[in-house]
C-alpha cells in the first residue's frame, strides 16, 4: 500500500518539473531569448536550469512536435526560423478558426464578458505599460473570445498560432510597433463592440478584418 500511495507523488513531481520546464524553453523561443537558428544543447540547458537531461529532452520533443524546434543529426535540436511562407500559412489557419468562434462568443455574449474584454483592452491601450505586458494584452484579448466560445480544440490550435505571431513580434521591431498601434488597438474596439452588441455577423467580419490587417503588417514586417 504504502508503494501504491508514493508512485503518484513521484509521478506528479516529475510531470511539474517537465511542465515547467517546458513552459520555460516555450517563454523563451516566443520572445525571441532563444533565437531561430540556434542550437539548444540537452546538457548545457539541463545545467542553466538545474535540472537533469530528462524533463529538457521531453519539453524538446514537445516542441518539435508543436513546430517550435528542429532536430539536425550531430546538432541537436535547432530553434525553428520564421519566414514568410510560415506567416502566410499561420495567419491563414487563424482565419479559418477566429472569426467563426468571434460570431460563437458575441451569440453567447455577457455582461461579464464585455467588462473583461473592457479590462483588457484597457491594459492594451495603456502607454504606460511596457511592450511586453500590452502584447500580453493583446494575445489574452483573443484567448478570452476563444474560450468564450467553449471549443477546447480551436482553443488549443490558437494558442500555438498565437505564440508563433508573438515570437514574429519580438523579431522584428515594425512587428513589434503594429501591436501597439492605433490601427490595431482600433480593430480590437471595434470586435468588443460587436461582441456587446451580440451581433455575430459583425463580430465575425470585424474579426476577420483585424486578421487581414494584422497579416499584412506582420508580413511587411520582414522588409
Amino acid at each position: 500500500m504504502e508503494l501504491h500511495d508514493s508512485a503518484p507523488a513521484h509521478k506528479g513531481e516529475h510531470e511539474s518539473v517537465a511542465q515547467r520546464i517546458l513552459g520555460t524553453l516555450r517563454r523563451e523561443i516566443v520572445t525571441a531569448r532563444l533565437e531561430p537558428g540556434q542550437i539548444i544543447q540537452e546538457t548545457e540547458t539541463a545545467s542553466r536550469l538545474g535540472v537533469s537531461k530528462t524533463p529538457v529532452r521531453e519539453a524538446l520533443q514537445t516542441l518539435l512536435s508543436e513546430g517550435f524546434v528542429m532536430v539536425f543529426p550531430r546538432r541537436g535540436y535547432v530553434v525553428r526560423p520564421l519566414g514568410l511562407n510560415d506567416i502566410r500559412e499561420i495567419m491563414d489557419l487563424r482565419m479559418s478558426i477566429e472569426p467563426p468562434i468571434t460570431g460563437v462568443a458575441a451569440r453567447l455574449s455577457t455582461i461579464e464578458l464585455v467588462r473583461k474584454l473592457e479590462k483588457i483592452l484597457s491594459h492594451h491601450v495603456d502607454e504606460s505599460l511596457g511592450f511586453a505586458e500590452r502584447l500580453q494584452a493583446a494575445n489574452e484579448f483573443h484567448r478570452t473570445i476563444a474560450s468564450t466560445a467553449g471549443n477546447k480544440r480551436a482553443g488549443r490550435l490558437l494558442n500555438t498560432y498565437l505564440d508563433e505571431t508573438t515570437r514574429i513580434h519580438y523579431m522584428f521591431s515594425r512587428a513589434m510597433d503594429h501591436v501597439v498601434s492605433p490601427v490595431e488597438l482600433h480593430s480590437h474596439r471595434q470586435i468588443v463592440d460587436a461582441i456587446a452588441d451580440k451581433d455575430e455577423l459583425g463580430a465575425r467580419e470585424a474579426m476577420s478584418a483585424h486578421l487581414r490587417e494584422s497579416n499584412e503588417a506582420l508580413l511587411q514586417s520582414f522588409y
